[in-house]
């Protein structure tokens, strides 16, 4: 492959050495390579950008109906820690919390989203009308986690991963619905 020149018999129907019905050789898969290897240098794919857009793949699959955001803007307030040694307020840091509803003609999802341990997340949330329902909370590149929610339409998972993420929320076939999905948010 040191020599890249093509002899007249060689060429293709366009005299340029390709054949559009021909698989293609070492010598195409060669400048394909280092054409690809240029465009990596100049504009990599950004970081992330093949997880998201598979997960957004994924959300429109679902087949479900999408929830209009409504973000509740609160000043930023902070709940004091205590101190693990004495049980008493300390100087550890304040807890990050925000709630953010979704609402949709049948129905609405408020959460609420505080600091757990590790830097994680912690999703508490509501549903009205109440009612038996699966909540399913999506994110790129992640498994799905799935919680039933109570009588009472409360819900919860105690430590997710921050980064984008969607819910998904299903009624019991009893109750007849379909699913209801709310944006992608980030946690």
């Amino acid at each position: 492959m040191d020599d890249l020149t093509l002899g007249p018999d060689e060429l293709g129907p366009d005299g340029l050495g390709y054949d559009p019905d021909e698989a293609p050789d070492d010598v195409d898969v060669a400048v394909l390579a280092a054409v690809a290897r240029i465009a990596n240098l100049v504009d990599p794919v950004p970081a992330g950008l093949v997880e998201r857009a598979q997960f957004a793949a994924t959300l429109a699959s679902l087949e479900c109906e999408l929830m209009e955001l409504s973000y509740i803007e609160a000043p930023l307030t902070g709940v004091r820690g205590s101190d693990s040694l004495s049980g008493m307020a300390g100087d550890a840091a304040p807890v990050e919390a925000r709630t953010i509803t979704f609402t949709h003609d049948t129905l609405t999802v408020m959460i609420s989203l505080s600091g757990a341990d590790g830097g994680r997340v912690r999703v508490d949330g509501w549903a009205a009308p109440s009612g038996a329902l699966t909540v399913e909370l999506l994110r790129p590149g992640a498994e799905a986690l799935s919680v039933e929610s109570d009588e009472d339409g409360r819900f919860a998972f105690e430590s997710v991963d921050r980064g984008p993420a969607s819910l998904v929320v299903r009624r019991s076939e009893a109750e007849g619905a379909g699913a209801v999905s709310t944006p992608v948010i980030e946690l």
